[in-house]
C-alpha cells in the first residue's frame, strides 16, 4: 500500500514538474516575443509568439499579443482569428475591441468592425475608438457618417491629436476627388498638439505625394515631393523600425525614377521583412529599382520572389532576367528567359529583340536567330552594330541577297568608319552569287568612300582579274604588296600576302617564275607562318630548277602543315 502510494505520488510530482516548465517555457517565449515587438522586430517577435502559443493556447495575454503581431505582419486572416478570440473572451475591454475592430477593417469587414465600435462608445466615450470607427467607416464607403462621427469628435475632444486625424482621414479619402489640403490641414492640426504623432506624419507624406502627382506646375510638383519625403525622414527618426513607413517611401521614390534612393528604402524594409514576408510588391520594386541601376545579381532574388507570388509578373521578370544574362553573356539563360518572355511581347524593347537574336546566335540556335533579327531590323534598323552582325551572319548561311538587303538598310541608317567595310561585303555576296560587275561596282563605292582602303583594292585587283583585265588587276594588286611592304597594321600586311597569292597564281599559267619567287620571299617576309608564300616559292624554285631552295621553301610548308599532301608529294618528286 505504502510502495502503490510512492508511485502516485512521484507521478503527481512529475506531472506539475512538466506543466511548470512548460508554463516557464511559455511565459519566457510570451516575454521575448513581447520585447522584441516593443522594439519594433516583428519578425522575430512572430517567431515566439507561435511558441508560446504552442504551450498555453488558452493564455488571452498571449493571443492578443499575437493577433497584435500577425496585423503588423500583415497576417490578416490569422490575426482576425486570433482577435476575435480576444474580443469574445472580454468585449468591453478597449484594447479587444480596437484590436478585433482592425483585424476586420483590414480584411475588408470593415461594415462588420462599426457596430463593435458603436457598442463600445455607447457605454464610454473614447477618442481613440472614435478614430477607429471613423477609419472603418471611411473603408466600409460610409462617407458621411464618418464625418458626423469626426466632427462631433473634434468638438468633444478639441485638444486631442486622434480628433484631428479621424478629419484628416476623412478628406484623404473623399470621394470622387480627395480633398488633400483640408487633410493637410487637420494632420497639421495634429502635429501642433503632437509634434511626434508618427501616423500624422505618414499621412501627410502620402498627401503631399499625391497632391505633387496632380500639379502641373512642375516647381510646385517638385515641392511637393521634397515636402512629402521630409515628412517620411521624420516618421523614420520618430520610428526607425516603421516597416511600412520604409514601403511606402520606397514605392514612392521607385514610381518617381528615383531607384537608387528607392533601394535604400526598400532594402531597409526588406531587412524588417524579410522574403517570404510582409508586402509582396516591395519585392517586385526592389528589384526592378536594382534592376534600373544595372545590379542584376542583387535584383535577381527580389523579382524571383516576386514572381513567385504574383503569376502576372512571371514574364516581367523572364524579359529583365534576360536582358541580365545577355548583359553577363550567359547566352542560354538568356534565350530561355526572352521565350518565358514571350508572352508580354509586346512590351519589349526593340533592344530585346536584338539581344535575343545575338544570344540565340552564339548558343546554337541560328535558325531561331535569323528570324528573330529579321523582326528587329524591321523594328530597329538603327541598332548599327546588331545590323553589321545581321547581315554578316546572313552573308555567312549563303543568303547573299538578304545580306546585301540589311547590309543597305545599315548604309541607310548609319554612317560610320564601317561604310568602306560594308561596300566590300557587298560586292562579296554579288561575288559569290556570280553577279561580277555589281561586285565591281561595290568595290569601286568603298574606295570611294576610303581610297587607302587596301581590302577593298585587293577585291576590286582579284575581281578585275578574274574578269580578264590583266591591266588593272595586277596594277590595283601591286599597289596593294607595296603598300604592305610599309605598312605596320597587320590587316595590310595580310592583304599584301593575298595579292601576292593570287598574282602568283596568274603567273604559275605563263611559267613566270622567277616574278613567282621575287614575290612570294616578300609574303614570306610580311608573314613567315604564310603557308601560301611557301608553297609557291617552292613551285617558283622548282620551276627555276634550284632544288635545294625548293627543298628549303617546302619543308618549311611541313613545319607550318605537316600534312600538307603538295609539299610531301614535291618534295618526294626532289628526291627527299
Amino acid at each position: 500500500m505504502i510502495t502503490h502510494i510512492n508511485t502516485t505520488m512521484r507521478t503527481l510530482l512529475i506531472a506539475i514538474l512538466v506543466l511548470g516548465y512548460a508554463a516557464v517555457a511559455s511565459a519566457n517565449d510570451f516575454n521575448t516575443a513581447k520585447k522584441a515587438a516593443e522594439e519594433g522586430n516583428w519578425v522575430q517577435a512572430a517567431d515566439h509568439i507561435r511558441k508560446a502559443i504552442d504551450k498555453n493556447p488558452q493564455d488571452m495575454p498571449t493571443v492578443a499579443l499575437a493577433a497584435k503581431i500577425y496585423l503588423e505582419l500583415d497576417i490578416h486572416d490569422t490575426a482576425l482569428t486570433y482577435a476575435r478570440r480576444v474580443y469574445e473572451d472580454d468585449d468591453d475591454e478597449k484594447e479587444n475591441v480596437l484590436l478585433y475592430s482592425q483585424a476586420l477593417t483590414e480584411t475588408s469587414q470593415a461594415p462588420a468592425a462599426s457596430p463593435i465600435l458603436r457598442k463600445y462608445l455607447r457605454k464610454k466615450d473614447d477618442v481613440d475608438v472614435t478614430l477607429a470607427l471613423v477609419n472603418a467607416l471611411v473603408a466600409a464607403d460610409s462617407m458621411k457618417a464618418a464625418e458626423l462621427v469626426a466632427t462631433t469628435a473634434r468638438d468633444k475632444h478639441s485638444k486631442s491629436p486622434a480628433a484631428y486625424l479621424a478629419l484628416g482621414n476623412i478628406y484623404f479619402n473623399s470621394k470622387p476627388i480627395p480633398v488633400f489640403e483640408l487633410a493637410v490641414q487637420n494632420y497639421d492640426k495634429a502635429l501642433e498638439l503632437d509634434p511626434n504623432q508618427v501616423t500624422a506624419h505618414f499621412n501627410l507624406a502620402i498627401c503631399f505625394w499625391r497632391m505633387g502627382n496632380r500639379e502641373t506646375d512642375n516647381d510646385l510638383a517638385n515641392e511637393y515631393f521634397s515636402r512629402s519625403l521630409r515628412e517620411w525622414d521624420q516618421v523614420t527618426k520618430l520610428d526607425p523600425k516603421n516597416a511600412r513607413a520604409w514601403y511606402e517611401e520606397g514605392k514612392i521614390l521607385y514610381l518617381a525614377g528615383k531607384y537608387s534612393a528607392a533601394t535604400t528604402a526598400l532594402k531597409t524594409y526588406r531587412e524588417l521583412r524579410p522574403l517570404g514576408t510582409g508586402e509582396i510588391m516591395a519585392s517586385w520594386y526592389l528589384g526592378e529599382s536594382l534592376f534600373k541601376q544595372n545590379m542584376c545579381d542583387s535584383a535577381k532574388q527580389h523579382l524571383e520572389d516576386a514572381a513567385s507570388r504574383i503569376d502576372s509578373l512571371k514574364p516581367k521578370v523572364s524579359l529583365m532576367m534576360a536582358k541580365c544574362n545577355f548583359m553577363a553573356k550567359q547566352w542560354k539563360a538568356s534565350v530561355e528567359y526572352y521565350k518565358a518572355a514571350l508572352p508580354i511581347k509586346a512590351r519589349w524593347d526593340n533592344v530585346d529583340y536584338w539581344y535575343f537574336g545575338v544570344a540565340a546566335v552564339v548558343a546554337g540556335d541560328t535558325a531561331m536567330a535569323i528570324n528573330v533579327m529579321a523582326e528587329a531590323a524591321d523594328r530597329d534598323p538603327k541598332q548599327c552594330t546588331f545590323m553589321f552582325r545581321y547581315a554578316v551572319l546572313m552573308q555567312g548561311r549563303y543568303m547573299y541577297a538578304r545580306s546585301n538587303e540589311i547590309f543597305r538598310k545599315r548604309l541607310a541608317n548609319c554612317s560610320d568608319s564601317l561604310d568602306a567595310k560594308i561596300h566590300v561585303f557587298i560586292g562579296n555576296n554579288f561575288y559569290a552569287d556570280s553577279l561580277v560587275d555589281s561586285a565591281v561596282a561595290s568595290y569601286e563605292r568603298s574606295l570611294g568612300v576610303n581610297p587607302k582602303y587596301m581590302y577593298a583594292t585587293l577585291r576590286l585587283g582579284e575581281t578585275l582579274l578574274a574578269k580578264g583585265d590583266v591591266v588593272r588587276g595586277p596594277e590595283l594588286l601591286n599597289t596593294v604588296i607595296e603598300n604592305g611592304k610599309t605598312s605596320t597594321s597587320a590587316d595590310d600586311k595580310r592583304y599584301a600576302v593575298g595579292a601576292i597569292i593570287r598574282l602568283n597564281g596568274q603567273d604559275i599559267g605563263d611559267k613566270k617564275w622567277q616574278a613567282i619567287v621575287d614575290r612570294s620571299k616578300i609574303g614570306t617576309e610580311l608573314d613567315p607562318k604564310s603557308v601560301g608564300s611557301w608553297i609557291y616559292l617552292g613551285f617558283g624554285y622548282q620551276g627555276l630548277q634550284d632544288v635545294e631552295n625548293a627543298k628549303k621553301a617546302y619543308r618549311e610548308v611541313l613545319k607550318l602543315d605537316p600534312n600538307n599532301e603538295t609539299a610531301k608529294k614535291n618534295l618526294k618528286a626532289l628526291g627527299a
